[in-house]
């Protein structure tokens, strides 16, 4: 075997097999190995990803809400999707927000917001005065 031979064939032989540092060949990277990452993939991989909602789901019926009682915590910057369903016509006003929406008989309203502003919100029919519920953003 001529010498060129023998240096393209060891420079084959050196890159096809990973040498730990006793010169043992070995077929995978030792576990502690350390791993390169492309911050700009882990950058758009995380702009791909679908952010959750808070998603209140609220019903009035009969007269009063199933949630008359409980204060909603959500954290502040969250998205909230907040759902009211009611066999009343009536508007649903989120106080503090200052958001609401129409809401018929049989039907249900949504708001749809960003959790912002910090404190404690009532959640209610505006036109009847009837609670709902309150939101608490902290």
């Amino acid at each position: 075997m001529s010498r060129t031979s023998r240096i393209v064939t060891a420079a084959l032989v050196g890159a096809l097999v990973l040498t730990t540092g006793c010169g043992a060949p070995q077929a995978t990277p030792p576990a502690s190995a350390p791993t390169t990452t492309d911050p700009a993939a882990d950058s758009r991989a995380m702009s791909t990803a679908v952010p959750t909602a808070a998603v209140i789901a609220l019903t009035f019926a009969d007269g009063r809400s199933d949630r008359a009682a409980d204060r909603i915590a959500v954290a502040l910057g969250e998205a909230v999707e907040l759902t009211v369903t009611s066999d009343v016509a009536d508007e649903v006003h989120l106080h503090g927000y200052d958001l609401s929406a129409p809401v018929t008989a049989g039907g249900s309203a949504t708001l749809s917001f960003t959790a912002d502003i910090p404190g404690v919100f009532e959640i209610e029919l505006e036109e009847s005065g009837e609670p709902l519920a309150r939101l608490e953003v902290s």
